[in-house]
């Protein structure tokens, strides 16, 4: 399953889940509530500079199959990286529409360390590239910059201090699920 990808060093899991488990959580996101995501910043507050994103909640039902499937790869994560990790805040549902995006960011910062004690971040796609949407790729930098295109049922990990962005989606929607182990 993970195919090690550096720097930055990065956990990519190919067909972690198949395309109809993607498809039954896209579903379940359809009929879900959004919400315009938020940025954190001295307090949770929308910035549709930073960022041009929804959260959607899900049935409690998909919410527990997919928060169960993210718990069974936690070990494998945990020895990839060489780290004790011993719980996940949860998993979220982020939907981009065409125009949507997140601006360069890290998913840790100075004295969240008690409140959200992430270590490694984690990123689902349930949309593919070229397919249902364009763009929306994952871009982590490091000495460089590396570009991780959508494909559904993969799963990213990398650590939470590294810092990423989603570019721009173009067209159609891209839709992931995003959680951190601690």
């Amino acid at each position: 399953m993970r195919r090690p990808v550096g720097p930055p060093r990065v956990f990519v899991g190919p067909g972690f889940r198949g395309q109809e488990w993607c498809d039954r959580v896209r579903a379940a996101m359809d009929q879900g509530h959004l919400s315009p995501a938020e940025i954190y910043e001295e307090g949770f507050r929308i910035d549709e500079e930073a960022r041009r994103a929804f959260d959607v909640e899900i049935a409690l039902d998909v919410l527990d199959e997919v928060r169960r499937s993210i718990e069974e790869i936690r070990p494998e994560v945990a020895q990839y990286f060489g780290v004790v990790l011993s719980g996940d805040e949860g998993p979220g549902f982020l939907r981009y529409s065409a125009g949507g995006f997140y601006r360069r960011h890290c998913d840790v910062g100075p004295g969240w360390a008690e409140e959200w004690p992430r270590r490694i971040s984690l990123v689902v796609f349930l949309s593919t590239a070229g397919e249902q949407c364009e763009g929306g790729a994952l871009r982590l930098y490091h000495a460089r910059p590396l570009d991780i295109a959508p494909c559904a049922g993969t799963l990213v990990a990398f650590p939470s201090d590294t810092p990423h962005e989603v570019l721009p989606v173009m067209s159609g929607v891209r839709d992931a699920v995003v959680d951190w182990f601690f």
